[in-house]
């Protein structure tokens, strides 16, 4: 038995990688890692996007090949050739970016391939007495003859957790698992990680969320560079210390919030606005070089207003006017035309093509939606495109025909963004645009927002962090129960007087 980290006799490892290296390209995603996962033990990875958790995870659950090293399980040397195999070893994960099949019901997605049967046909009744305990031990309360493309993104996520703990494995990989989740479900999952634990699973728990980390992790991995550069107990160290690890150098202090000068020119307007069972009467307005948040719990209201705004939602009553003068579009493709962009929380699904290049995802806009490079796409003015927008936002890359499913997920989102970029909206709306990305990604992106409000667009903008209000808003609206309760000032904006005003509706 090897020495665990306090000195004493560790069981041996449930599984663990020893010089473990990959390549993609030009790009050396892993450069040698080591890694050891022990059972009854909740070990989170850290780090910042590009560091190679998403890659080392893929190779521990067979989703990838590693070009070196060698994978043991249980001891024992062994070759994972896909997902299925690792599965029969005993590990399974749970992707940051969704790979549910949408077309099909929840009980479906739940079992997979791996459905039991009776005489021939499938035993939907075995799959639901399976199945019930673990939704209700998760709060996913759904139809599970549903299809999951009726689902929104938190209910696909606990899908997803379900089916992996349906598989009862002794590896259970978390890749960002709460990122579409609110508050409870959040906890409800940490209370699932806990009894996991107590049952000696191994869990790995990948998170950019570092309070998190702390309160659910024994030990802690931080990854720069493509290598593990220290672990450690969470015990033994702090938040300061694991971000430092995180960027290889002391944090730099926040930023002073800046007060923006509003540009002249139309606002964006919403007058009496109101959308049965979501939204009533919410009126707002905003102007040229603002960025305004909309904060609130889940199923407040203020992603109908973005819908709104973005023409998937039809209002009932009420009128938008956009900062041209003209009406609120009717549809998505008319809001492309009128200037309007928006760039989703759920960036596989809604926002970017992992298959596709980066090319055809930064065209996708301009030659989609505006028609603007006629029916021939030439590569030279595609690449130029990318080139254009790589400097623009900083995006790492290998070469603008590289698959988007190559890049970290804060490169992916900067692809999302560039894409909108390119057809020069004046109305930009972003929902979570942080989500699944690092410390250093997200300072990346918060400049990208600054830079939008400066030129004088109009930035509305949501998110499941709060701190990001207070770095990015000059004034928040709380949304309570489908109307504005409130609204928040740049100086007012904190933690504090956010989670209170959302959860009573009452802004001081």
């Amino acid at each position: 038995m090897a020495a665990d980290l306090n000195g004493a006799a560790a069981p041996t490892p449930v599984c663990e990688v020893v010089g473990v290296s990959k390549g993609y390209g030009g790009v050396q995603a892993l450069a040698g890692v080591d890694l050891a996962i022990h059972p009854g033990q909740v070990h989170a990875i850290v780090g910042e996007n590009g560091a190679g958790k998403s890659t080392l995870m893929k190779i521990l659950a067979g989703a990838e090949r590693p070009d070196g090293g060698e994978l043991r399980v249980r001891g024992r040397r062994t070759s994972l050739a896909n997902v299925e195999q690792a599965g029969r070893e005993g590990i399974a994960i749970v992707f940051q970016e969704l790979s549910l099949f949408p077309d099909l019901d929840v009980l479906a997605n739940l079992f997979g391939v791996h459905q039991p049967s009776r005489l021939g046909f499938v035993a939907r009744g075995e799959m639901r007495r399976r199945a019930q305990p673990l939704l209700d031990r998760i709060g996913l309360r759904v139809d599970v003859d549903r299809t999951v493309a009726g689902l929104n993104l938190g209910e696909r996520q606990l899908v997803e957790i379900t089916r992996a703990l349906l598989a009862q494995s002794q590896v259970l990989i978390l890749d960002e698992p709460n990122s579409a989740l609110n508050a409870s479900e959040s906890e409800r999952l940490f209370e699932v990680v806990r009894d996991l634990r107590g049952r000696g699973v191994a869990v790995i728990f990948i998170s950019h969320r570092l309070e998190e980390v702390f309160r659910i992790a024994d030990v802690v991995s931080v990854m720069r560079n493509g290598r593990v550069v220290e672990t450690v107990p969470c015990a033994e160290t702090t938040i300061k210390q694991v971000v430092t690890a995180m960027i290889g150098r002391e944090p730099s202090p926040a930023a002073a919030r800046v007060h923006r000068r509003v540009r002249e020119g139309h606002p964006l307007r919403l007058e009496q606005v109101s959308v049965k069972g979501s939204v009533e009467a919410v009126d707002l307005t905003i102007a040229p070089g603002e960025i305004v948040g909309l904060a609130g719990l889940d199923g407040a209201g203020f992603v109908t207003v973005l819908d709104v705004i973005f023409g998937r939602r039809a209002p009932d009553s009420g009128t938008v006017t956009l900062p041209s003068g003209k009406p609120g579009p009717r549809n998505v493709a008319a809001a492309v035309r009128a200037g309007v962009a928006r760039v989703p929380a759920d960036r596989v699904n809604e926002s970017v093509s992992l298959e596709q290049s980066i090319a055809e995802n930064v065209s996708h806009v301009t030659a989609g939606a505006l028609g603007r490079h006629g029916f021939l796409l030439r590569r030279r003015r595609l690449a130029e495109r990318v080139v254009r927008q790589r400097d623009a936002l900083q995006i790492r890359m290998a070469s603008p025909w590289s698959p988007v499913k190559q890049l970290s997920g804060g490169n992916q989102q900067k692809v999302a963004v560039a894409k909108w970029l390119e057809a020069d909206p004046g109305v930009i709306l972003l929902d979570d645009p942080t989500r699944g990305v690092d410390v250093g990604a997200k300072e990346e992106i918060y400049e990208i927002v600054r830079r939008f409000a400066q030129e004088g667009r109009v930035v509305l903008m949501s998110s499941s962090e709060l701190p990001e209000y207070a770095q990015l808003c000059d004034r928040v609206l709380v949304f309570y129960r489908g109307r504005i309760c409130g609204e928040l000032s740049s100086e007012q904006i904190t933690d504090h007087t956010l989670l209170e005003a959302i959860n009573t509706g009452e802004v001081s």
